[in-house]
């Protein structure tokens, strides 16, 4: 799951919070650029940022951020083997600079825009100033920038890589993706792991199905949306985006037929078919497969059951999604200065 959603989820709540941001990564490391957690001020801890080989270090030096109320930035080498903070290694050998910095109001009310804008499946563009710390902007793919920025603003294009730009001034670059959601059509038994593995991969999850038997929010706890209605109904009640997911699992012919003959027409990001190819062909009405719908649906990892079969998905679904942007939609853009 990517860092910056648990942490909008408790963004607005009261008290002085601390934002720890992974900034830059040379070597290995367990988490790379972007990698974010946030310290409340009565001791929660949101995120990770190493795999608990630095967070102890990281908290330490959060309460003198929360005291001053000044960002400052750490640097960790892990390849230090006999460091007695690393407890006789990592494991890990790459240097990490974290960027500490305190959460004032601006900052959380421009959080709250940026969640209302991946909500409506807007990727955003954050800029942090690592000269003069404090300043930082938020740009979306459509709208004015905001946030709290001084001079010109720097050539920027969508990309999925995180860390410090080059070019004369030091500055941290990262994109906020909307989170990813999975659509699945069929509410049957073996669609249960799979909801629940996919929603703590990252993804909100809509399932559909007619049956409601079967269609319930007790059977799938870990759904975010629950609609019930034969395929006609419920692709009227589902407005599909370039960061969407489908998975087809019906059972049943003539309804994944008619589910697929209006979804292969779909700007969406991946789309799966439960069943051997030779199904799918008949579904298609057609000789081939195109090579962008994944038939037999999952990684070839000779999955059974309902359980080995989910985690084929969910592992195909994260490969797609960890793809390069510019591999997986046309939303290359730029903003001159």
């Amino acid at each position: 799951m990517d860092d910056i959603y648990p942490i909008l989820e408790v963004i607005d709540q009261p008290g002085k919070q601390v934002l720890a941001t992974v900034i830059r990564v040379e070597g290995s490391a367990y988490k790379r650029e972007g990698s974010s957690m946030l310290f409340l001020e009565y001791g929660k801890q949101i995120g990770m940022l190493a795999g608990g080989a630095v967070e102890k270090e990281v908290a330490i030096e959060a309460k003198d951020v929360f005291k001053k109320q000044e960002a400052k930035i750490l640097h960790f080498n892990m390849s230090e083997e006999n460091n007695p903070r690393w407890r006789k290694g990592s494991g890990f050998n790459g240097t990490i600079d974290i960027l500490l910095e305190p959460v004032s109001e601006k900052l959380k009310e421009d959080f709250f825009v940026v969640r209302k804008s991946l909500e409506r499946c807007k990727p955003v563009i954050m800029l942090k100033k690592l000269d003069d710390l404090g300043e930082y902007l938020f740009i979306e793919e459509e709208g004015d920038p905001f946030g709290n920025w001084s001079g010109p603003i720097p050539k920027i294009a969508f990309t999925s890589k995180s860390g410090i730009m080059t070019g004369p001034h030091s500055i941290y670059q990262h994109t906020y993706e909307p989170k990813p959601r999975l659509i699945i059509f069929g509410a049957g038994p073996d669609a249960i792991p799979l909801v629940h593995l996919a929603s703590i991969s990252g993804f909100s999850v809509t399932i559909g199905d007619w049956r409601e038997e079967f269609c319930q929010k007790k059977n799938f706890p870990y759904a975010d949306r629950i609609l019930i209605g034969y395929p006609e109904k419920l692709l009227r009640n589902i407005a599909f985006s370039p960061y969407d997911y489908v998975v087809i699992m019906t059972h049943h012919f003539e309804r994944d037929k008619e589910l697929l003959k209006v979804i292969e027409k779909e700007h969406i990001r991946y789309l799966g078919v439960l069943g051997p190819q030779e199904r799918t062909k008949r579904l298609l009405e057609r000789e081939t497969i195109p090579n962008w719908i994944h038939s037999p649906v999952g990684k070839s990892i000779g999955a059974k059951g309902p359980e080995e079969i989910a985690i084929s998905i969910v592992a195909q679904l994260i490969e797609v999604r960890r793809k390069p942007v510019h591999e997986k939609m046309e939303l290359i853009w730029t903003i001159p200065d």
